[in-house]
This record gives C-alpha cells, structure tokens and sequence, in this order.
C-alpha cells in the first residue's frame, strides 16, 4: 500500500515543526495517515526512533498506527530501518506508564495489574479489613459506591488528605492493602507513573531522549493523563494533540472534552489545523451527521466535507410498532443485504446498551444470521454460562438467580446433572461420571485441609462432559468453547485476588498466606459470581487470529474507532438514548468542589455526540430505526432520530438496500507476537490455539512467578552493582529478598522454602559471576525483531558489555530456573540478537544461565543459525495467518492444563 498523496491542513500538519501542535481531524478524515507519515517523516529527517512516543486510546488503535507506521517508513527509508525502531513507543498511555515504572522505579517490577474484574475480587477479600460496609451498611452497594468514586479520585489525581470520613480512611485502608499484596489499580498506573517524573533521575532519563510526543484521541484524556502529558510535554519536547470534541464519549470514565476545545489556551505557541475531509462515508451520511451535529453544544465550528461519490439512498430513518418487529426487519434486511453479497463482517448493529441485544439475538437465531460469538453481550446470556454459575452455588449450597433480579432456583444434584445431561448430551456412563464428579466436589468444596483447584477441577468436569469431542472446525463449538473459557476467567479473577499472600508486617521475609480453601472460599465465590460477574462480564469475542464472517453486534462505545460498509442503528427510543438516567443527580463521597460531577453523571449533550460517533462508523449506508412499545407501554421517540427524520421529510415506510459494489475493503495486518508465543505454539499448536485465541487460563500453581521473583532480584542486584561498582554483600541482599521476593500463588509454607533456594541460587550466581556484574549495560532489554509482515517482541533479562575486553562488545544473557526447564530458549536468544544487531548493537554472543546448575550454556549466534531462526518465525507466522494450529501429541500432554479440551491428548 503506497502512501496517499495529502493536501492542504492535512499535508501542512505532516510537516509542521518548531512548536506545539493540534489537530482536529473529523471522523473519517485519515487522521491515522496523517500522524503515521508525521512519525515516518521525522525519521527521514534524522531523528532519533527513541525521541518518538505515540499514544493511543486503544490497544486495537495502537497495532493499526504501528502497521501504518511501518508502512511508510518503509517505503522512505527501506525495511532495514525497521530494526531501528526499537525505541520508538507507540502504544496506550497506560501501557506505556506501566512499562515506566517497571523500567525506572524497580520496586514496581513485580507488581501486578488490577483488572475492574479483579478489582472487585480483591474489595471482596478485604473489605472487612479496609471496612468497606462502613460506606452504607451493604457489602455490594459499598462496593459500587467505593469504585465509583475511587475511580474518581484516581481520574481528577485528587490527594487522600483532601477527602472526608468515612472514604478517606476506607481509601487509605485500601492503599495499605494493595501495597501489601503488591497490586496496583488501573488508574494508580497513571498516578504513579506521574509521581515518578517528580524524581529528577526518572525524569531525566525519560525525558531526556524525547523530542515528540503525540496524543492520539485527545478529547478523551483525562485530568491525571493530562498531567502526565504536560510533563513529558515541557521545552524541548513538542506535543502534537489529534482528536474531534465532537466524538469526546468517555466522560464518565473522565474525560474532559476541555481538554481539545482548550488546548491552544493552555499550551504556548500552538499551531492548528483540521482535517475536515471524511474520506470513510458517502455524502448523505455526511450531510446527516454534519446537520446533527450543529446541535452539540459548545463545539469547536467545522464541518465534513465529502470525499467518495454519492451512491443509492445512504441514509435511512424508519419506526415500527415494537421492538420485536424492529429486530425482525433488521435481521430480515441483513439476510437480504447477504443474499445481494455482502460479508456478515461488512455489517454491524450498534446500540446504546445491552437493553437491546435480547430481540436482536432472537431474531438472528431466527434467520440463522452469525453474530460475533457471543454477541459481545453479557456472558451469562449463554446457555453454558448459566450452567457454570448454576454449579458453583451448588457447590457453595447457594440456590441460583439466573438474572439479577430474578427469583432464586434452588439447585438439587439431580436438577444439575439432569441440566448437564440436556445441554452436552450425556447418556450413560458418562451421565454417571459427571454425577459421580459433581457429588465427591462438593464434599471437597468443605474440605478445608487441602487448597481447592477450581479450575483444574472444572477442566476435570469439561473432560467427564465430552468437550474433547467437539469438532473445532465447527464456529458454533467454538463458541461455545470460547464462553467456557470465558467462565475459566471468572475462577482465575478470583483465585489470584483470593490466592494472593501478603507481606507478613512482623516477620521481614515471610508472608501471610491467602485464602485457597473450604466453605467460606467456594461461598464467597459463589458470591462473586452472583453479585458480579452474572451482570458485568462480557462474552467471547472470537479468535482474533481466526476472522470469522459474523455480524458485529456491540454498542457505540466499543464501536468508537471502528467503520463497516453498512451500520443499523436500533432502539432509538427517548428511554434507551438517551438513557432515563442521563445527567441525574448521582451520591458522591469525593467533594463536589474537588471535580466536575456532572462529567461523570452525562448530559444530553454527551448523548448527542454519541449518537453522532454512531452514524460516522458506516461507510456506505446508514439505518436509524426506533419502536413505539418495548413492552407493553408506549413511549416517544428518541430526539435524536426525530431530529434526523424532520430534516428527512419523515420516516420511510420501506428500506432500500444499499449496493455492494464497494464493500468490505480489509487491510492486512502486521502479526504481532512474542517470543513466549513463539515457543509454546512450537511446542503444540493446538494448546496454543486453546489458551491464547480461545482463552482457557492456566491453574494457579504455587511456584507461578518463581522465575519472574528470581529475576527481578537479580536485577536489582544488577542495578547495586552497576551504580556501586561492586556487587552488594549479604546482609543487602538478604535485606533485598526481604523486601521484594513474593510469589502471588504460594502459600506461607511454600514461599518460604521457595525463598530459601532463590537465595541459594542468587549467592552462587553473585559468588561466581561477579565481575559481570560490574559490566552490566542493561536489565530487561526490550527487543523487537521486523521481519516481513511480522514483528516478534521479548524482554533480554540482562545485556553484559565490554565482551571480550572489547569496548561497545554485548552480551546476551537468559537466566533460567528450575521451573523454567523445558523451555526453548535457543530461538528466543537468537530473536534477541537478530534484533540487537539490527539496531545496530554488537552482540557478539548469548548464554543461558543455569541458575539451578550453576552452569552458563552458549547460544550459537552464527548468521546461519539466526537466519533459520527467522525462517521458523516467518514459518510460525505463516501456520497462524492460515489458521493452522496443529496437535503436537506426546509427553507434553502430560502436564497440559487444556488437555481436557483436546481429542488429540495422549
């Protein structure tokens, strides 16, 4: 793909240079282009890749810059240069905060991440020690009440001290309880990581090399990321912002659409320019939307202007009687639009919220229309799912509430295994194991002298059930496959939250083990599943490396960033959008004058520009419908649609169908993995296709993390040792493990033992090894290895110089432990050496260090050897890309935790 020839602001905004810069790019407009060949230009006139940070709003929106990206610099400066690019970050803002502090603060080194998932887990684990109910008497209502304003807190970067009893103390007790189990929130990335420029070391070292930052999605950045910002952004850094006021939608997660509209009065010496040109959509579409959005208050003045030829009838606005109709002529209309030849994937059915997805579904099921497996609806609207949560709290001696609300079923034996036999079609012995199997569980569920497996159990069950079996060139079984691994998720969610040790305050070294087992532990998951994951998980959302030809079906926040050739619209109704709820008072703990409430409690205003990112995701044709009678009462129109039909001469009474001349135009995509992928595909790919793209999560073993513990203490022995000029003594060392070995599965016990041989390990290492040490050039080196169409990342553990006596000479060294034997580690250190030396480093050799054994093993690094190395990535790559994910049956299936999905396992 040659670059596009741009013009006017579009071109001006490429080339602009010497001050701060703002892009307003209308939806549409290419602004992808736009910043790529920015980034691709700033190489071309020497600058270095590391003195370029780009961030993305999305993990989906930084791979599409990064393709792009590579694309043009390719094409200016030859692929070579992409093995250059090493240091140029383009990525989200929390990604890159998180990779901050793990780089330049080591303490975060081996901390973990919480999830909102995971979030609530871990509040229900320690909400008596933080006193959570104190909030309003309620475990549940607290807990909402207390994420609500803690994402607040951690969004506005509001001070503890400035907050009023009781959430102030609660938040405090909160800090505590993370710190010590080593967790940190979604937002204290961002905080923290801010806190960290305020040391003049990290901010010279971050800063320093960087010449240009770039901020993609800029109305939907929030006070805390906005802090970070103006950080990176001082003198002689050059921040270039990109985004649309009108498509800012993330209020309630924090953003502030001020941010855009008042940037030029808050950075000096800006320049600006807008790319009005929409070069996605058809003119009525454009005319639709532009007319709409006159109507959202307090917008920087632009317009669109179109691009393509008009094509048939673009735009239609049309109303049933009620919502089942409403679904029944979308789903009739897509069936039509599939006979004409267009791609499921080419359609997508937006909606305001998940409200709407039940007569949608229905109707598809009807006409025998793909969706998306699982529809990117709720979890638990899955037949498999419900089965799941049924389960548990039979296994906690809970009835089970198959909605939220509804009336609790209480759950014999007989009931369940009468349901598993209905839905995986058991007869007779196999019938007879999975009684035989849920009976001895739920013995073992209150049994507390042994830690319960959850998922190893489950996986267990899935076996008795025939799930083997399945054919998984089936897209059906896949779906299924995907939502019970979706559910596999819940019990990991909750077995690391739960599982999780503490820091043992009185005993340096030691820690207080979490909870593994007995009745209270299947209870309070069974808890988790009712109260939580029942209303807020999402359902499988389809291999990613396995494109399916299915509708999409998600709301309009998801589908931000995203186009289709044909989008429906439904549910425009003045209950459903905007909601009934929209701009009410809400209860907040956080004082109000401390922040802007009414951003997190929406206005119609929010609603408008939402409905207006609707319409911009079609390309070729557009369908807004709404239903008089959800139910059985009558109820008006959204405005919205109203305000569109008004401006249309009214509803239409039939729909025309759209050409399909120019629809479904893909681009081929960059294939990103790592070199842990690389490795465990090569061992069976069939496992690989089960845990990465199908998603079953691993059992949580004691040892998890013994590798990861072992190497963060090396690296901070590393670092002593590099800022010392000699290597630390024992009572430091001993004072290190004291402070920062921590294994997140162990129990108190195995901790323990397992800390007094990864101090064995680090004394010999330190004995023997020295005066490498003290040659040291870098600790958890990152690497990415360009090859064609496929870049390969990984993590060096450490990077010796002076090899050989030879100044500017690297070495690559991999430290391994006991728990890591078996891994194939040639390949890895070969990627890592091909990647060096085509940045333009010189490795001259690479080692595997044998913690274990005391023993340094060579790599052979010779051309021919890096080469075959690069030939079996490009050989991997090519089986992913055709979907080609082989059983490799043999001893591995041994110790394979998805071997109960597998037909192939021996």
């Amino acid at each position: 793909m040659n670059s596009p020839r741009l013009t006017g602001d579009a071109l001006r905004a490429i080339r602009h240079r010497g001050s701060h810069l703002q892009i307003i790019a209308c939806a549409g407009s290419g602004k992808t282009e736009v910043v790529a060949q920015r980034i691709a230009d700033f190489f071309t006139e020497g600058v270095e890749p590391a003195a370029v940070v780009a961030f993305t709003f999305t993990d989906r929106a930084a791979q599409s810059l990064k393709r792009r990206v590579e694309q043009r610099v390719a094409e200016r400066l030859g692929e070579a240069f992409l093995g250059k690019m090493n240091g140029c970050f383009i990525g989200t803002i929390h990604s890159y905060c998180f990779h901050l502090l793990q780089t330049y603060v080591a303490r975060y080194d081996n901390f973990d991440v919480l999830d909102e998932h995971e979030l609530t887990a871990f509040l229900m684990r320690v909400h008596r020690t933080i006193q959570l109910k104190a909030i309003d008497g309620q475990l549940f209502s607290s807990l909402k009440a207390f994420t609500r304003n803690l994402q607040v807190v951690e969004n506005e970067a509001i001070e503890t001290s400035q907050l009023q009893e009781p959430f102030g103390d609660i938040l405090e007790r909160f800090h505590e309880e993370l710190e010590s189990h080593k967790f940190l929130t979604f937002g204290q990335v961002i905080t923290k990581a801010v806190e960290a420029l305020d040391d003049p070391r990290v901010f010279t070292a971050v800063h320093d090399p960087l010449r240009h930052l770039v901020v993609d999605e800029y109305q939907d950045i929030n006070p805390a990321q906005e802090a970070l910002i103006a950080r990176l952004a001082t003198s002689p850094v050059h921040v270039c912002v990109v985004g649309d006021d009108d498509q800012a939608i993330y209020q309630w997660r924090g953003s502030d659409v001020g941010n855009i509209v008042g940037f030029a009065g808050r950075y000096p010496n800006v320049a600006s320019f807008a790319i009005t040109v929409n070069r996605r959509s058809r003119p009525a579409i454009i005319k639709t939307a532009n007319r709409f959005a006159k109507s959202i208050e307090g917008r920087l003045e632009k317009e669109m202007r179109t691009h393509r030829d008009a094509g048939d009838i673009e735009v239609n606005c049309w109303r049933l009687s009620t919502e089942e109709e409403e679904a029944k002529r979308i789903a009739g209309t897509i069936a039509a639009l599939a006979v004409k030849g267009f791609r499921y994937r080419d359609i997508a059915v937006l909606v305001r919220s998940s409200a709407s997805y039940e007569r949608l579904l229905a109707a598809f099921a009807a006409h025998k229309i793909p969706v998306q497996p699982g529809g990117r609806a709720g979890l638990f609207r899955e037949a498999d799912a419900q089965l799941f949560g049924r389960t548990f709290a039979y296994l906690a001696g809970y009835g089970w509430r198959p909605t939220t609300y509804a009336v609790e079923e209480p759950g014999t034996l007989d009931d369940l295994v009468r349901a598993y036999g209905d839905r995986f079609a058991l007869k007779g012995a196999r019938r007879k194991r999975v009684y035989a199997r849920l009976e001895r569980w739920r013995l073992e569920a209150q049994d507390a002298t042994g830690p319960a497996d959850l998922v190893g159990d489950y996986y267990a069950l899935l076996g008795d059930c025939g799930v083997s079996s399945w054919d998984l060139r089936d897209g059906c079984a896949i779906a299924r496959l995907g939502t019970i691994a979706r559910c596999s998720g819940i019990l990991v969610d909750f077995e690391r939250t739960h599982r999780r040790p503490r820091l043992d305050p009185d005993v340096p070294g030691q820690v207080i083990g979490g909870q593994d087992r007995g009745e209270w532990y299947f209870r309070w998951l069974a808890i988790y599943i009712q109260n939580w994951a029942l209303g807020e998980w999402e359902g499988f959302d389809g291999e990613e490396a396995f494109t399916m030809d299915a509708v999409d079906l998600t709301t309009i926040h998801k589908a931000k960033g995203l186009e289709w050739p044909v989008v429906f619209v439904p549910g425009l109704t003045a209950r459903r959008f905007p909601p009934q709820a929209t701009g009410k008072p809400m209860t907040w703990l956080v004082p109000e004058q401390l922040f802007n409430k009414a951003r997190y409690e929406g206005s119609l205003n929010d609603e408008r520009r939402l409905f207006y990112v609707a319409m911009t995701r079609a390309r070729d044709w557009l369908s807004l419908s709404t239903h008089d009678r959800p139910n059985t009462q009558k109820v008006p129109p959204s405005p919205f649609i109203r305000d569109v039909a008004e401006k249309m001469s009214g509803y239409c009474e039939a729909i025309s169908l759209p050409s399909v001349a120019n629809a479904g135009n893909d681009e081929s995509d960059i294939l990103s993995v790592t070199v842990s992928e690389l490795a465990e595909f090569k061992i069976c790919g069939l496992a690989y296709r089960l845990r990465r793209l199908i998603g079953f999560q691993p059992p949580l073993a004691p040892e998890l993390g013994y590798g990861k513990a072992v190497h963060h203490i090396l690296r901070n022995v590393a670092e002593y040792t590099r800022q010392h000029k000699e290597a630390p003594d024992s009572r430091w060392i001993e004072d290190l493990f004291d402070e920062e070995f921590y294994l997140p599965a162990a129990s108190k016990p195995a901790h323990r033992q397992m800390r007094d041989g990864a101090r064995r390990l680090v004394d010999r290492y330190v004995t023997s090894h020295g005066e490498d040490l003290k040659r040291t050039w870098a600790v958890e080196r990152p690497f990415e290895l360009h090859l064609d169409n496929v870049v390969v990342a990984g993590r060096a553990d450490v990077i010796l110089g002076e090899e050989g006596g030879s100044h500017g000479a690297l070495v690559v060294v991999d430290y391994k432990t006991a728990t890591d034997n078996g891994q194939h580690v040639d390949r890895q250190l070969q990627i890592y050496v091909d990647a060096g030396r085509r940045e333009g480093l010189d490795i001259r050799a690479a080692y595997v260090h044998d913690l274990h054994a005391g023993a340094r093993i060579a790599i052979d690094v010779a051309p021919d050897q890096i080469k075959a190395a690069e030939a079996e990535v490009l050989s991997v790559a090519a089986r992913l890309r055709a979907r080609d994910c082989p059983p490799s049956p043999g001893v591995v299936c041994r110790t394979c935790d998805v071997r109960a999905m597998c037909r192939h396992a021996s």
